[in-house]
């Protein structure tokens, strides 16, 4: 009896040893959707004077102080689910904005603006970033008399 234990041992020893272990059923299943990352895929960026039905009008990298408006205009033909971008606008390198602007999928548009003064002439740029920081794109322009 004691030899037949120690035969039955070594045979599931040797087949532990000898073949592959099974795979986990956690191994070979893909992660949960939440647990991948959000991907946006920006479409277009644009500067312009203003929105008409949607479509961005008169785009430009220089406004004049008399148009009293700027607008950046975003769009993403790929967005999987509810989320959050920022236009974030500079002014000379200092911070003079940030437009917190919903998307919804699957594709979205979206834009920002400000309102020109004479004080405003210059350099700007407007940074459009996912809610993590990270700069989709750069959109520069100046502000002329």
């Amino acid at each position: 009896m004691r030899r037949q234990a120690i035969i039955l041992f070594l045979v599931l020893w040797g087949i532990g040893v000898f073949l592959p272990p099974a795979a986990s059923p956690q191994q070979d299943e893909p992660p949960p959707s939440s647990a991948s990352p959000l991907i946006l895929k920006l479409s277009q960026a644009v500067m312009c004077e203003d929105i008409d039905a949607n479509i961005p009008r008169n785009q430009t990298v220089v406004f004049s102080v008399a148009r009293e408006k700027a607008v950046c205009f975003t769009s993403f033909d790929k967005v999987p689910e509810k989320t959050f971008i920022y236009h974030n606008w500079f002014y000379k390198d200092i911070p003079s904005a940030r437009i917190r602007l919903a998307l919804q999928p699957p594709r979205w548009s979206t834009y920002s603006s400000i309102q020109i003064r004479k004080t405003d002439i210059g350099p700007w740029r407007v940074e459009v970033t996912d809610e993590q920081g990270n700069i989709l794109h750069v959109l520069r322009f100046s502000i002329t008399d």
